[in-house]
């Protein structure tokens, strides 16, 4: 089995644990092709892809996270709204 083709068949369990913990189906969509491009580039074949993939996509939704939460974190924006 090619790695495009492990990766087509975990797909789905793929993008259920990145919404579980990004909450959102465009960022676990996101967390899964970041995924796909770390399995792509891996020198080594993994023993059990199941267990790779879901290890990498939960890193990257974490990573994910705490990006999110440093940004807002930084933010300084105007300040707060004027009255009318």
């Amino acid at each position: 089995m090619t790695r495009t083709e492990e990766f087509v068949e975990q797909r789905p369990l793929l993008v259920a644990i990145a919404f579980r913990i990004l909450g959102s189906v465009s960022e676990a969509e996101d967390a899964v092709q970041e995924t796909w491009l770390r399995y792509e580039a891996s020198p080594t074949h993994p023993t059990s892809p199941r267990a790779y993939l879901s290890a990498v996509v939960t890193r990257v939704a974490i990573d994910m996270l705490r990006s999110a939460r440093r940004r807002r974190e930084e933010y300084r924006g105007r300040g707060s709204p004027s009255r009318c």
